[in-house]
């Protein structure tokens, strides 16, 4: 049997209590699903654990996977686990990217002034193509509100840069994965804590998007799709009356 878990109380979820949540199904897709279960378990939300049913959400198709307390499963509707969608993939970019003396002059202030030279050096093409290509058309090339760090306060993942703006209307932030990442040359540990990572935003409602140098070549048009559907998949920022 599987301890009962209750929803995460007000503040961060724990890496405790991320494992617990997932458990039965992290244990189901590594029995049934070994090769995917990355995949698959990125785009599923833990829903709550009421009446003895773990229940799990794919957060594209909004099928579900519902287990016992035991671990059992209940049922499994279609598309609950599918990680691979046509609107997903990524053609080859037909024409060229902007190149540096074309790019929009707040894309490099931005990046320059908040990011320390290290970090700027490793990931500035992949934030130049994506400042300037994709979000930047979005907000008028006004980065004013954008942030620089995990937007959950005090985490901090390895060879992982998190970008997010403060002041948009959806709980979006975007993860620029580091070649240790991508490449899988971190430790498992690192890789695991990666994708723990993604769980516990979506948890609370954040959509995350990751980009990375190979992703950023592919057409910009359906890239720009991707990134608006992504948007529009994301929770309403709950603006407080102050």
């Amino acid at each position: 049997m599987y301890p009962k878990v209750s929803l995460p109380k007000k503040g961060n979820p724990s890496q405790e209590w991320l494992k617990g949540a997932f458990a039965p199904l992290q244990d189901y897709l590594d029995r049934h699903h070994r090769e995917q279960a990355d995949c698959m378990i990125g785009y599923l939300m833990f829903m709550g654990n009421e009446n003895e049913r773990f229940v799990y959400k794919n957060s594209i198709t909004s099928a579900t996977i519902i287990f016992d307390q035991s671990g059992e499963l209940v049922s499994l509707t279609d598309g609950a686990l599918d990680f691979e969608f046509d609107w997903l993939r990524l053609p080859e970019r037909k024409k060229p990217q902007t190149s540096l003396e074309h790019t929009h002059p707040n894309v490099i202030r931005w990046i320059e002034s908040k990011l320390r030279t290290s970090t700027a050096k490793k990931h500035f093409e992949e934030l130049r193509l994506f400042l300037q290509e994709l979000w930047g058309p979005i907000c008028n090339y006004d980065f004013s509100d954008l942030k620089v760090g995990f937007p959950i306060p005090g985490k901090r993942v390895p060879h992982c840069l998190y970008i997010y703006p403060a002041k948009f209307e959806k709980l979006i932030a975007f993860q620029f994965p580091g070649d240790e990442i991508v490449e899988k040359r971190c430790s498992y540990q690192e890789y695991k804590d990666y994708r723990m990572t993604e769980q516990e935003l979506r948890v609370r409602g954040w959509q995350v998007e990751s980009y990375w140098k190979e992703y950023l070549e592919a057409d910009l048009s359906v890239l720009t799709e991707y990134l608006m559907k992504f948007i529009e998949l994301a929770d309403w920022r709950i603006r407080l009356a102050k």
